[in-house]
């Protein structure tokens, strides 16, 4: 190997850079540029912090939604009894499920149990949205349902037999269940999760009952900030949660922004305005992450706009070795949750997903315009399909009028005489194709998902593909 030039060496000299320039006097940097490189170097490392703990911050406003809608203690659990519209902001939920949530708060109540009723798919997540158990075929109950104790951090007490045990590593966990509809309709699915029991173990003789709260009739937001709140927020989980729930990493990237454990998180006035720059930087990385990728493993098919709406293999991103925090942060900036279940292929079982936020030429989908989407015949799902239309800005339901943004097999659209289907998409319905349209607003960027519930092997084999999207008139 060559020695290296002594003359690349930072000398008597301006630094000239994308960011600015820095001087130096015989290696020495000046005052000016040792204020400046320190100031780049917090942007560089709280753009990478909010990219790297999206799902961190996610939960955050995901238990903040929760809260502020009344779901504040353990006996109390939200359940959408008419499925979730537009006016329940949670990120590409879907409206063909009834979901039943609630947030348990272990530092609080202590040791909880939950008395799962059976037929549910869902489970619990911790505040970093990593999956601490499965509920339903893929859980230890085997979709039989059954009584689980989620345990905090740290816990020595007394365990007592009979139940699913759980030991949390954080002290905040998100459940949540699923039940699918029986001939169209949310009832028999409502009516079984109304059997769910959640109480702390201390109240075990005598458990407060059960509030259920319908999560469909009025707003609620769970979508986080891309502003100097997201680091707020951040600070908050850090203090809240035992300090290994974040990795040495990551702690070390808080700790250089001013985030640690024990220590109180105010910045002065103008770290507070490159942390708020920050922000706004990381949400455009993640807005391009998402919505531009350059993976070629995104695309579903080679000749297609289609991508994975779950990538990398892996539930925790690290299928080569290493976490893809690319991956993860392209995930969790439009979804929430994370689990082995994501990643079984298996056919006829669990589901899959697959979207894209561009048209058959490449552009984005702008919702001042009209599409047609052709779907060949027998849409490979034995259980159900559905397309969903989310708003590119909050990710999450398209706010059009109508009651469900969204087409899926319970509904009967309208199909050819050789069972494909065409759905439209734009401002107005075309004439006579109102059976099978979903109303886009002009000025919205959006974007569709395609739902398959217990896929077929024409969904894995790629024999079956669905068109891209073209312009229609």
């Amino acid at each position: 190997m060559n020695a290296p030039d002594p003359h690349s060496f930072i000398g008597t000299e301006t630094v000239e850079t994308r960011f600015g320039n820095f001087e130096f006097r015989g290696g020495y940097p000046t005052a000016k540029a040792i204020a400046k490189l320190y100031e780049l170097r917090t942007f560089n490392r709280a753009i990478e912090a909010y990219l790297r703990q999206i799902s961190v911050v996610s939960m955050f406003y995901q238990r903040k939604g929760l809260n502020d809608f009344g779901v504040d203690a353990a006996n109390k659990f939200a359940i959408s009894e008419t499925l979730n519209g537009a006016k329940q902001l949670f990120l590409t939920s879907n409206t063909e499920t009834v979901y039943g949530t609630s947030f348990l708060d272990l530092k609080r109540d202590g040791p909880i149990v939950v008395v799962a009723p059976p037929k549910m798919y869902g489970g619990a997540l911790d505040m970093c949205q990593r999956s601490v158990v499965e509920i339903g075929p893929t859980g230890p109950d085997q979709g039989r349902g059954g009584k689980f104790l989620f345990l905090p951090p740290g816990y020595e007490g007394e365990v007592p037999s009979s139940y699913f045990v759980v030991k949390s590593p954080t002290f905040g966990l998100w459940f949540v269940v699923r039940g699918f509809l029986v001939d169209g309709k949310p009832d028999q699915a409502v009516t079984l999760m109304k059997t769910m029991k959640l109480y702390p173990l201390a109240q075990t003789a005598n458990p407060a009952a059960m509030t259920f709260l319908d999560l469909s009739a009025r707003p609620i937001d769970t979508v986080f900030p891309d502003s100097y709140a997201f680091f707020e927020a951040l600070a908050m989980i850090v203090e809240q949660e035992p300090v290994d729930a974040i990795s040495p990493s990551d702690r070390f990237l808080l700790a250089s922004i001013g985030i640690e454990k024990g220590k109180p998180f105010n910045p002065g006035a103008e770290t507070k305005k490159v942390l708020q720059e920050a922000a706004r930087v990381g949400a455009a990385m993640a807005r391009v992450n998402t919505f531009a990728s350059r993976d070629p493993a995104s695309l579903v098919y080679p000749d297609r706009r289609w991508e994975w709406a779950f990538l990398g293999g892996s539930y925790t991103w690290d299928a080569k070795g290493y976490v893809n925090y690319d991956e993860s942060a392209s995930w969790f900036y439009q979804a929430t949750g994370s689990s082995p279940a994501m990643v079984n292929k298996a056919v006829g079982v669990g589901s899959q997903y697959i979207w894209t936020p561009r048209d058959a030429n490449g552009e984005f989908l702008d919702g001042g315009k009209s599409y047609r989407l052709h779907l060949p015949p027998n849409v490979p799902a034995e259980q159900f399909w559905s397309i969903i239309v989310y708003d590119a800005l909050s990710r999450s339901e398209l706010e059009n009028g109508q009651p469900f943004p969204s087409i899926n097999s319970y509904a009967n659209p309208a199909t050819s005489a050789d069972g494909s289907l065409d759905i439209y998409f734009g401002p107005n319905a075309l004439a006579g194709k109102e059976k099978n349209w979903i109303r886009t607003v002009p000025g919205k960027g959006w974007f569709p998902w395609i739902r398959f519930y217990s896929p077929t092997a024409a969904f894995f084999d790629k024999t079956w593909r669905p068109d891209d999207i073209i312009e229609a008139s």
